[in-house]
């Protein structure tokens, strides 16, 4: 799942009072609850939801939500027994160095045009991520429709990821493309081996989940593959969607498991030219595409404010966040000298499920969060010792800060002396300094979610 809820109200909650298994209101005696998906009785609602949001406009893609949402984890929000909200959640794993620890992914919120303001969205997702610790997930991931809302529930901004919108006639290589073979919905199972089998690199994420890669291929509309196999194994292939006869066109995923096979495709998208004067993609972690173009900038330049543009865009499109912290410190490894260190660690996200366990009895999952005082050792073998105030190591420094700030640092979308500055990371010149050249910089997703 790629699509998140553009549209959720940022408003603080009204204060409620609480009952048994619901609130209601003070002003108007509306009656809220939290509970999960029954996917007969509410889909129709969810339906609804997504068609006034606008993620849905045909039917092709509301297919895709009766594969979706019957097979995946999903928690609602309702107003007089209707649910106005709901937010699905699905598994994978997320790369951290050279370990691949258990994700949670937040992959599709959404609120009704009535549902706003009642804090539904923040509190669900808060939920679903209390349901995703007790599952055994150590990292949360989402896309973020923009930044600040998630904030309030411990995720960080994500590495800076390259966009491009190009003539495919302007990509350089020499390769020349093979004749590809026609993909459709019906090849979903051998699209979703290969984006498995795609070289994982830090920060790379995999959700190996069969229904979810069927849906997608609904979900992109006007959509269609091209792909190469050899004997009954689809090695490599790419996904696009589009409107019209010449575009433009969207790359929504491309698999490959060698340096060799992604050529081909780059040799593959320029084949298109004739035809097609416009594709925007993600640039693939292998490789700098801006090299691979013929004068970008002069291109850029010709397109600009045209309907066939070419532009290049840096930015964030995801967060994460800890969810299990001993776990994820275990998965960075350093071969200089041992750093240690105190930390004392804060999560907004426990004042939000305080909050949402006053909606409803059903939230019973004993994780709040990973706030707290730690003992902290980055080296060959890292670990981290949670511990009580009073029993730091009064002869090691301490680091302040935030589960948001920590994540980042941890996945080094940004070093410890940067973080001191925009982001409230408190310890001493000289811990921030060792702790510079500790992670691995330059976290990938190289999957939309």
């Amino acid at each position: 799942m790629a699509r998140l809820d553009k549209k959720t109200d940022k408003k603080t909650d009204k204060k409620v009072q609480k009952t048994k298994s619901s609130v209601h209101l003070d002003s108007d005696l509306t009656k809220v609850e939290y509970r999960k998906l029954n996917f007969k009785q509410d889909l129709k609602a969810i339906k609804r939801i997504w068609r006034e949001v606008g993620w849905v406009t045909e039917d092709a893609p509301e297919k895709a939500m009766d594969i979706i949402f019957a097979a995946d984890d999903t928690v609602v929000g309702c107003i007089n027994g209707n649910p106005e909200c709901s937010v699905l959640a699905q598994s994978g794993t997320m790369r951290l160095d050279e370990t691949d620890l258990p994700l949670c992914v937040i992959a599709a919120v959404t609120t009704s045009r009535i549902g706003r303001g009642q804090g539904f969205a923040q509190n669900l997702t808060a939920w679903q991520l209390a349901r995703g610790a007790k599952k055994g997930a150590a990292v949360a991931a989402l896309g973020m429709f923009d930044q600040g809302f998630y904030n309030k529930v411990g995720f960080g901004t994500g590495a800076y990821t390259n966009e491009f919108a190009i003539d495919p006639s302007s990509i350089d290589v020499s390769v020349k493309p093979r004749t590809p073979s026609r993909l459709t919905q019906a090849d979903s199972d051998a699209i979703l081996k290969a984006m498995v089998n795609r070289p994982r690199s830090h920060g790379a994420v995999v959700i190996d989940n069969t229904h979810s890669a069927r849906a997608e291929c609904l979900l992109s509309e006007n959509s269609f593959g091209l792909g190469y196999f050899s004997g009954k194994t689809l090695t490599h292939f790419v996904w696009l969607s589009g409107e019209g006869e010449h575009g433009p066109y969207t790359l929504e995923k491309m698999g490959y498991s060698n340096g060799e096979q992604l050529l081909e495709l780059l040799a593959l998208l320029k084949s298109l030219a004739d035809q097609i004067y416009s594709i925007k993609l993600r640039e693939p972690p292998e490789i700098q595409l801006q090299s691979m173009l013929k004068r970008p900038f002069r291109e850029q330049a010709i397109a600009e404010k045209g309907k066939y543009y070419a532009e290049q865009n840096t930015y964030a499109w995801y967060q994460l966040r800890i969810l299990d912290l001993p776990a994820c410190v275990s998965a960075v490894s350093f071969t200089g000298s041992p750093v240690r260190f105190n930390l004392s660690l804060t999560d907004p996200v426990t004042e939000v499920l305080q909050a949402a366990k006053q909606v409803t009895t059903k939230i019973k999952e004993p994780w709040i969060g990973v706030g707290g005082h730690y003992v902290v050792e980055f080296g060959v073998q890292s670990k981290a010792r949670l511990t009580l105030a009073g029993k730091l190591d009064q002869s090691l420094p301490t680091l302040s800060c935030s589960v948001n700030t920590f994540s980042r640092l941890l996945w080094g979308v940004a070093p410890a002396t940067s973080l001191a500055i925009s982001d409230g990371l408190q310890a001493p010149q000289t811990l921030l300094s060792a702790l510079d050249p500790i992670f691995k910089t330059g976290p990938n997703p190289a999957w939309d979610f």
